[in-house]
């Protein structure tokens, strides 16, 4: 069954990618279009963070509570492609749709991404959580190769509204695997008193820095880079068929991090695709004294190969703690961290660009780039993935 279940993942994820990876680099550039401001884009993120930050555990508490928690993911995306078909009837002269498709957007992530942390968690195999997440991560690069290309294209040739429809499809399109799902339900709710304690407990002591540090990253350098590419190197035709060969490139290599993971030193090869990561976004700060294409590219490559090489490590911790020990505390755990930490830079950020040129884009990515050491603060519980005594049919091993 958890085979069916992971195969069933990965063609919802596909289909799901497709969406995603156009939408990443489309929606800042749509919502800064729309109403001509740096400070509206971080307006619109401290939104669906206020609304998220309040609804995700009532959500998800329901959720594991109800015989069938694959329903609740499948409604989170009947809102997420509610939310990009409300955002592509937004134009100048009706700007106001941007109100709905926020509350929809918010409505997405509150109902889905918890549920599939849990879902992934509870199928996926600690003794190969490498190779599995390696699987995923080559899928999902695959996959964004063709999202932002096909996302700048349709967008720089038709529109920016016509892209949006189109992720919406595909969107809708990735629920179907998710009604195959056969997971049974995790008949335990959360309440915030229960969240609680369990953010207490020590043993998630050393994550809470990295997924605090990993929400300001997220706009500090990823939105930034999106923003300031746009604003001062060029349009969206070109900013799409970057990202997309970038990701392209990246998937060549992301697998060996995967087996890694499952053979060598975790905790080295943390530092080391870390400390690549850091370089990279710094790289992209440095864009602003060498504004010439060619080294936009060896940069932009390089900076996604460091990234999804990371991030595979960092997703082998996370989903080999969860599979290993408790499939739902350190999904909480990283979802109130990172919610928090998206909600106040995004404010920090709205506040700022309301003041500060848009040149101002490029220091922040600088600054931004360090907050990418946050994650060797999980090395320090390296120790959970192994001496950990587990029940097997009846008996302690």
């Amino acid at each position: 069954m958890k085979q069916k279940n992971i195969r069933l993942f990965f063609a919802h994820e596909a289909l799901f990618q497709m969406s995603d990876a156009m939408l990443t680099i489309l929606l800042p550039i749509f919502i800064y279009k729309l109403f001509h401001s740096i400070s509206a884009v971080f307006l619109f993120t401290f939104a669906w963070n206020l609304i998220y930050g309040h609804l995700f555990i009532p959500i998800f508490s329901l959720a594991m509570k109800s015989k069938r928690p694959k329903y609740f993911m499948a409604l989170g995306m009947v809102f997420y492609s509610v939310a990009l078909a409300l955002f592509s009837q937004a134009i100048p002269e009706k700007s106001y749709w941007v109100i709905p498709a926020t509350l929809a957007f918010s409505l997405y992530v509150s109902f889905y991404w918890m549920v599939r942390h849990w879902f992934f968690s509870v199928n996926a195999s600690h003794q190969i959580i490498g190779k599995q997440i390696s699987a995923l991560a080559i899928l999902r690069i695959a996959i964004s190769f063709l999202g932002p290309v096909i996302g700048g294209l349709v967008s720089y040739f038709i529109s920016f509204n016509a892209a949006l429809f189109l992720g919406s499809v595909a969107g809708a399109l990735s629920i179907i695997p998710i009604l195959l799902f056969d997971a049974p339900p995790h008949p335990r709710g959360y309440t915030w008193k229960k969240v609680k304690w369990i953010l207490g407990k020590k043993e998630y002591k050393a994550m809470r820095p990295a997924y605090f540090l990993e929400g300001f990253y997220a706009y500090m350098v990823g939105f930034a880079w999106i923003l300031a590419f746009y604003i001062f190197i060029g349009n969206i035709k070109q900013l799409g068929i970057l990202e997309g060969v970038s990701y392209l490139v990246a998937v060549i290599l992301t697998a060996l991090a995967g087996h890694w993971f499952d053979r060598k030193n975790r905790i080295k090869l943390l530092a080391k695709t870390t400390n690549a990561k850091l370089l990279g976004s710094l790289l992209m700060a440095s864009v602003f004294f060498f504004p010439h294409m060619a080294y936009i590219w060896g940069v932009n490559i390089f900076n996604r190969f460091a990234g999804s090489m990371q991030q595979t490590v960092v997703d082998s911790y996370l989903f080999g703690y969860s599979s290993k020990i408790h499939p739902v505390r350190f999904h909480l755990n990283r979802e109130v961290h990172l919610t928090i930490a998206r909600f106040l830079c995004s404010g920090m950020m709205a506040v700022l660009f309301y003041y500060l040129p848009p040149t101002a884009l490029w220091p922040i990515i600088g600054l931004g780039s360090f907050t990418a050491l946050g994650w060797l603060t999980i090395g320090k519980s390296d120790y959970l993935l192994h001496g950990i005594k587990a029940k097997k049919n009846g008996k302690m091993v």
